[in-house]
């Protein structure tokens, strides 16, 4: 009887102390946020991840991949983090959210320097032919809007090579994002020109749905004590006039 006893004592232990499962973080490359170089995983939401995730004490292994595959293992996986994704209404009740990076990006349309659009803004832009990254926050938006003609890529700079060989006559993206692109394209930002702004965002942290409360409310803790403590943006190093004070709804 004592060695039964004992035995639960030490099962009851073993559960209680047991470490929490260690999370697959994945990301995009999204440059400022997250990119990488030089074989590591960098940017200024990189950081701020790796800190929350230190101050949680929790094991993990960061990935970076394509946006879309990212996106679909953060919806059907247990135990999966990912950043930097926008919440909208439609992914409100699709994952648990942790915590907003404080900084708002602006969703534009751009055309080619050369194209008719540079010069006169059309009363219409949803019969245009335009590139955005699948299962993005952008992709998102034009559906909702009922865009015609949509031209879905897995990676930003696809987008702009489609705008430089003409087979769009728009992308839909963030200036930084647009930068990076260009570059990976041989393309200048003179090259472009912004013809109007499509909407503002706030990216986010998140954890699959699946993932056990425990870890999520261990994180959502540890991002609330580095706000308290240090600041979100003082761990980013951005400047006062990018920083966004994240809400209270997580």
């Amino acid at each position: 009887m004592k060695c039964f006893f004992a035995a639960l004592i030490c099962l009851f232990s073993s559960v209680s102390f047991a470490k929490t499962p260690p999370l697959l973080v994945v990301t995009e490359d999204l440059w400022p946020l997250n990119y990488i170089e030089n074989n590591e995983i960098k940017g200024s939401a990189t950081v701020l991840v790796k800190r929350i995730l230190k101050q949680a004490d929790m094991d993990y292994t960061l990935v970076l991949l394509p946006w879309a595959r990212s996106y679909k293992m953060a919806l059907t996986k247990p135990n999966v983090l990912i950043y930097s994704i926008n919440q909208t209404p439609e992914r409100s009740e699709m994952f648990h959210w942790v915590t907003e990076i404080p900084v708002k990006v602006e969703s534009n349309y751009y055309a080619l320097s050369r194209s008719p659009l540079a010069n006169k803004q059309p009363s219409s832009l949803k019969e245009l032919r335009i590139a955005a990254l699948i299962d993005s926050v952008n992709d998102a938006f034009l559906s909702r809007n009922k865009f015609k003609n949509i031209s879905r890529v897995s990676k930003i700079s696809q987008s702009v090579g489609m705008l430089k060989r003409q087979r769009v006559d728009l992308i839909i993206a963030s200036e930084n994002t647009i930068l990076q692109a260009l570059r990976n394209n041989n393309m200048q930002r003179s090259d472009i020109i912004k013809i109007g702004s499509a909407f503002n965002s706030k990216p986010a942290i998140a954890l699959s749905l699946t993932t056990p409360q425990r870890t999520v409310n261990k994180l959502r803790k540890a991002a609330l004590e580095l706000e308290e403590k240090e600041g979100l943006c003082q761990i980013m190093e951005i400047t006062p006039a990018e920083c966004v004070t994240p809400s209270r709804q997580h």
